[in-house]
This record gives C-alpha cells, sequence and structure tokens, in this order.
C-alpha cells in the first residue's frame, strides 16, 4: 500500500509526540534528566544503582520502566513524577519538528480527528501543544498520566487503544505515525497500520524491520497524502 493509500483513507491519524512533533529535550538533555532519575534512585535504594538502571544515561522512560520492575511502588511514583516534571519543563525549549504544523494543520482541515499517542507525560504534551497554538487541531490526547503503571507505556497498545477510544475509532480505520520501534510494535499490537518517521540514520532499516506499513524521512510527505482526499475521509 502506498503512502498516499494508507494515509488518505484514514479518517483517524495517530500521532506519536517526541519525534513527529517535537524534539522534546532539544534545549535540555534527556542525559542531565536521567542523571536526576539516578540521583532519586540512589537516595532511596542507599547504595548502588541496579546494572540495568545504571546502563540507562539517556532514556529516562526507559529508566522508568526499570524501576517499576523493583516492585517499590513509592520510588515507582516518585521516578514517574520526576520525568512529568522534567518533561513539562523541557517543552519550553522543545524544537518543532519541521512540517509537523502543516501536518497537523491539514489533517484538521481534511475532516480527520487526530490524536496525540505519546509515551511522555500529558501534561508536557498538552503544555507544549497550548503553548505552540496547536491544541486547535487536536482531537485527542493519549499520553502517560499520573499513577499509570509504566508496563503500560508503549509498545504495549493501551494508549493507542485509549486514543482509538477517545474519537471513537475502530483500529483500522487509523493509521499510527511513529518515529520508533516501540511505536510500531504497538500500532501492530493494536491492529492499526503504522507510518514509520526515519528522522535520524539507521531508523528506516529498524522501523522496516519492525514492520511499519510505510517509511518516511520527512513530515512534510504527509500533507499532499491528506490533500489527496481534500473534502475528508470517506464515511
Amino acid at each position: 500500500m502506498t503512502l498516499t493509500d494508507l494515509v488518505g483513507r484514514a479518517r483517524c491519524l495517530l500521532i506519536d509526540f517526541d519525534g513527529p512533533i517535537c524534539a522534546v529535550f532539544a534545549g535540555r538533555p534527556a542525559a542531565t534528566v536521567a542523571q536526576e532519575l539516578h540521583a532519586i534512585i540512589r537516595e532511596r535504594l542507599i547504595g548502588d544503582l541496579p546494572a540495568g538502571i545504571a546502563a540507562l544515561h539517556a532514556n529516562p522512560l526507559q529508566i522508568l520502566s526499570q524501576v517499576e520492575a523493583l516492585g517499590d511502588d513509592e520510588l515507582t511514583r516518585a521516578v514517574a513524577d520526576a520525568c512529568r516534571n522534567a518533561e513539562t519543563a523541557a517543552v519550553a525549549s522543545a524544537r518543532p519538528t519541521p512540517g509537523a504544523e502543516d501536518f497537523l494543520r491539514t489533517a484538521h482541515r481534511t475532516g480527520r480527528k487526530v490524536v496525540i499517542v505519546s509515551n511522555n507525560a500529558n501534561m508536557a504534551v498538552e503544555t507544549y501543544l497550548r503553548d505552540h497554538d496547536l491544541a486547535r487541531y487536536i482531537d485527542g490526547v493519549s499520553a502517560r498520566f499520573d499513577g499509570m503503571p509504566p508496563r503500560l507505556l508503549k509498545p504495549h497498545p493501551f494508549l493507542i487503544e485509549h486514543g482509538l477510544t477517545t474519537v471513537h475509532a475502530q483500529p483500522a480505520e487509523a493509521v499510527f505515525v511513529g518515529d520508533s520501534v516501540t511505536d510500531v510494535e504497538a500500532g501492530r499490537a493494536a491492529g492499526t497500520p503504522t507510518v514509520g518517521y526515519a528522522n535520524k540514520p539507521g531508523k528506516r532499516q529498524r522501523l522496516t524491520n519492525a514492520g511499519a506499513d510505510t517509511v518516511i524521512d520527512a513530515m512534510q510527505l504527509l500533507v499532499p497524502a491528506l490533500q489527496s482526499v481534500p473534502t475528508g475521509p470517506p464515511t
């Protein structure tokens, strides 16, 4: 199926946040946040970090997932809260992805329902959308919320399924645009076709291998696919 066929027929567009919409940690490095989370964990454990967590130097969400496996609910909440606060602070200096606003505007104009589906905190997502005047193009946000078990983050299909529910859409009516292997895996688990966004070298092959229905290297490429059905998708 071509990109035009895949996106043009969709009545619901699910979009990952960090990557397709913006680079969340462009101005506040993820490595800095990881160090802050490591400090919280050390203080709680009063000792060395578990090897699996210590090895994660630049991925706060992976740290959160690893912490949950320790079985300490209080520590998991503390790390989750710190992640939320760090992400919300980081979006103030996030770098908008070229073509993302045009894509969202065109999706809205052509009658699609648009839902952000993200492992990032919903507070961070909503703050960025408000500050960049993008909320008017968005019909729903399905993102990490306070108290959500980290095991439900993508690649688990929970957030995609929740996003579809918010706009009363079926998996086959939607397309999910994401930039990671876990995005593709979550889409496949939910039964939703996926478009991989290869925004870094090497990603095209990884996203293809994961099973993405098609892969793009620029968000602008989605705009003509949306315009192929200018009056909105079939009902």
